[in-house]
């Protein structure tokens, strides 16, 4: 029988996204009993490419996530360009970032990171019992003092621990009596894919070789961001506009569109550009909005993860990267023998401790992004002006250490 310092969680995950997958893979890694909960009858990515710096791309890699079956493109510098013309403007040489931060900048197609995070959880390599996956359960209810959640299907459930990683629209958030205070955004965004195959006849090669993210505009509303993906044969691109152009009132991320009202939003660009989005793929609208941080993010046995806990802006490129952070926090602290330290309660304290002030300040950083590209890390400067977040303050940071020096107070 185990003893009482290794006995593992019941642990239940609401949402089966990139953040719910991270977390149920980094608390299958330490023994736990994880069963994931997702609304759907099947929990499919949908989106173009994110951005994962080394902060979350060495969660990852700790997890046995393997890394390189999810086809990243490793980036090597950030290149502006003139909004009219096209030309380099800029570049921002990464240098040799693996050698400073860890590992690589590796940026994914959504759909591919996600196939492997499932596989991390559900399939039988790894250390950990596999994780139980239940689709079709949608959380109507949650009781986090008991632990308890009801599905809409009837059914219910209970757990030591709670993990809601159920998104931006959380009804998990609001059973904890948290209400959203958010904005609707001054800008909204397009996203689209373009395969290689037809970039090369379209006479664009370089736009697949660069390895970089690649700027467009940025001083203001306007602003295209385009990067390979997929071992390079996808280039993903967001495009960025003012609300006030179709007034979309329409919620979520998935609307469609064509690339005429893709084209025709951005009159004045490079003509390459427009002649790539004349072509792109998979052209959809998003609406953005601007979140206030919660006052908490963890209630009895229940603890907020990824877009559930602090929603931001996409122009740090980000957001996956806290969601694997998250995960990343809950392994840590709920380690094997975790119960010779803290109970779940304390631990859950210490996860809020260690997370909120970070993503917090990760948060408004991408809001101060949206509309000033010197705001981005890799473009900005502690010395250009005080208090702007800057690459190695993001990619840099050790999280074992932070933790520590929590213990420690």
């Amino acid at each position: 029988m185990p003893s009482r310092t290794d006995s593992p969680l019941d642990i239940a995950v609401i949402g089966a996204g990139l953040g719910g997958l991270s977390a149920a893979v980094a608390l299958r890694r330490q023994g736990h009993r994880i069963t994931v909960y997702e609304r759907y009858d099947f929990a499919g990515e949908v989106g173009a490419s994110l951005s994962a710096a080394s902060n979350g791309s060495r969660f990852l890699e700790q997890w046995g996530v393997d890394v390189k079956a999810a086809k990243p493109v490793v980036l090597k510098k950030l290149i502006m360009h003139d909004w009219e013309t096209g030309a380099i403007q800029s570049e921002y040489g990464l240098g040799d970032y693996k050698a400073k931060f860890g590992t690589e900048y590796n940026n994914f197609h959504r759909i591919d990171i996600h196939q492997q995070l499932l596989k991390s959880a559900f399939e039988q390599p790894g250390e950990g019992t596999p994780c139980t996956l239940k689709v079709n359960h949608k959380a109507v209810s949650l009781d986090a003092e008991a632990g308890r959640i009801v599905f809409e299907n009837g059914e219910t459930a209970s757990a030591d621990l709670i993990v809601a990683a159920d998104g931006i629209r959380s009804q998990s958030r609001l059973d904890m009596g948290i209400t959203p205070e958010f904005t609707m955004s001054t800008s909204c965004c397009y996203r689209c894919i373009i395969s290689a195959e037809k970039l090369r006849n379209l006479g664009l090669d370089d736009y697949i070789d660069n390895e970089a993210i690649e700027y467009w505009g940025g001083f203001g509303i306007n602003k295209i961001v385009m990067s390979p993906c997929s071992n390079g044969d996808v280039v993903s691109c967001y495009c960025f506009y003012p609300a006030e152009y179709n007034n979309l009132r329409d919620d979520g991320w998935n609307i469609s569109a064509t690339p005429k009202q893709l084209v025709d939003t951005f009159p004045g660009l490079d003509e390459r550009m427009k002649l790539l989005m004349t072509n792109a793929e998979d052209i959809k609208m998003w609406r953005l909005y601007r979140h206030q941080p919660y006052p908490y993010w963890v209630k009895g046995k229940v603890c907020l993860l990824g877009d559930a806990a602090h929603p931001m802006m996409p122009d740090q490129s980000q957001g996956s990267c806290m969601a694997f952070e998250d995960a990343g926090a809950l392994g840590l602290i709920f380690h094997r023998t975790f119960r010779e330290e803290y109970s779940v309660a304390e631990g859950l304290q210490l996860y809020e401790q260690l997370r909120k002030p970070r993503a917090t300040k990760i948060q408004e950083a991408s809001f101060r992004a949206r509309e000033d590209l010197s705001e981005r890390i890799g473009w900005s400067s502690s010395t250009d002006r005080p208090g702007k977040l800057t690459i190695e303050e993001v990619c840099g940071y050790n999280m074992r250490t932070h933790l520590e020096e929590l213990k420690g107070k």
